[in-house]
């Protein structure tokens, strides 16, 4: 049985391209892109389709993004893929911020044409799937105080379960914290497509939007953050971010989110209870402390048992005053860890846009991160008193 597959496209090389397509039974009909009337209606007036591709160039970004939204949501089974001349990184993020399941180029990978066309007629549609299954890990990291420390700790703790991945699964930073874009920034990213913008892609987010459009860090780590320019705080919807974890989840092996107090409650309430481990970011100052305190019971009332959190002191200092065990019997949460470290070091590696890890390994900062990344990864008991943990530290 012949697959019916639909060219919307002004060039006709594009139907005699995918028609000669090696391996499948294809059938390609032509729609001109700039004959008359609604484009809709008239791939509708030709009957059946089983595939459709949708040409893109920099004079029709807008409309062709326009036309696949329309026409997944009157035929959201149809699988739809982009088209263009090259592959243009604004064209592959327009269509696939719109919904296409692929792009190809003109004249590029003939060999395999007919088995990627295969392999989308196979697929089921791309918001079934991670939905469905729910088997990467989530590590939060929360603090009450807005701080450059949130990001810092979530890009180190996600580096280092980087680093603990024989296998080379993957690993997704998703920093929604403020400062807006520190995670970027520290990893010198310069990203095109931010957390909000995968927050309005969530039931579209599939294998190939991750390859196509997450901005990817050297070592191989996905990050999201929020964008730079944002002021304020940012507005977002606490449904749709909890719905893009869920997602994320069947997409990578361990996601860590940076989070702090200027998102909604539900969303901070969603993310405690969907997190597999929560950790508190706090130091101690009185300031920060009496805030995680409000920010804590805030989260009990609104039922989060808070199981699988527990306290992170960061740059930890002896005869300060709040000792970490007794922040910990404060906020009723066990003493995950005490960092300490050169403040020195940690301003420039964020100034550098090099992490820790590779301007000074052996900083105390790093030690404690890769021990608390390890054992995260491996899920071992967190539990530590701090005047041991730093001697384990300082061991090695």
């Amino acid at each position: 049985m012949k697959t019916h597959a639909v060219v919307v496209a002004n060039d006709p090389v594009y139907q005699s391209w995918l028609q000669n397509a090696a391996g499948v039974n294809l059938e390609v009909t032509l729609l001109p892109a700039s004959g008359g009337g609604d484009p809709l209606e008239r791939l509708d007036s030709l009957g059946r389709f089983d595939l459709v591709l949708v040409e893109f160039d920099s004079q029709n970004l807008a409309q062709r993004a326009a036309l696949i939204e329309r026409l997944l949501e009157k035929h959201w089974q149809v699988p739809v893929v982009g088209l263009g001349a090259d592959d243009n990184p604004q064209w592959v993020l327009a269509a696939m911020r719109a919904g296409a399941r692929d792009f190809m180029v003109l004249r590029r990978d003939d060999a395999t044409l007919g088995l990627q066309i295969g392999r989308l007629l196979r697929r089921t549609p791309a918001v079934a799937a991670p939905a469905q299954q729910k088997s990467g890990r989530v590590y939060g990291v929360l603090s009450a105080h807005p701080s450059e420390s949130i990001a810092f700790l979530a890009e180190h703790l996600a580096l280092g379960i980087l680093e603990n991945q024989a296998n080379k699964e993957r690993v997704l930073l998703l920093d929604v914290a403020t400062p807006a874009g520190a995670a970027a920034i520290f990893l010198n990213l310069n990203a095109t497509y931010s957390a909000l913008d995968a927050i309005n892609d969530a039931y579209r987010c599939d294998q190939t939007l991750v390859d196509t459009a997450f901005p990817r860090h050297g070592s191989g780590l996905y990050t999201l953050s929020l964008p730079e320019d944002l002021m304020g705080q940012p507005l977002i919807d606490s449904g749709e971010l909890l719905k893009l974890i869920q997602v994320l989840r069947g997409l990578f092996a361990h996601i860590v989110i940076a989070l702090d107090a200027h998102l909604p409650l539900p969303a901070l309430v969603g993310v405690a209870n969907e997190a597999d481990r929560l950790l508190l970011l706090s130091d101690q100052s009185i300031l920060r402390s009496r805030r995680n305190k409000h920010l804590l019971r805030a989260l009990r009332l609104e039922g989060c048992t808070l199981e699988r959190a527990g306290l992170v002191v960061d740059d930890y200092r002896r005869r300060l005053g709040l000792e970490p065990k007794n922040l910990a019997e404060l906020f009723e949460l066990p003493l995950f860890a005490a960092l300490q470290g050169d403040l020195s070091n940690r301003a420039v590696s964020m100034n550098s846009g090099e992490p820790l890890f590779t301007l000074a390994r052996k900083d105390l900062y790093s030690l404690g991160v890769k021990k608390l990344a390890a054992a995260l990864a491996s899920g071992q008991p967190l539990n530590a008193a701090p005047a041991t943990f730093l001697e384990r530290i300082k061991g090695g």
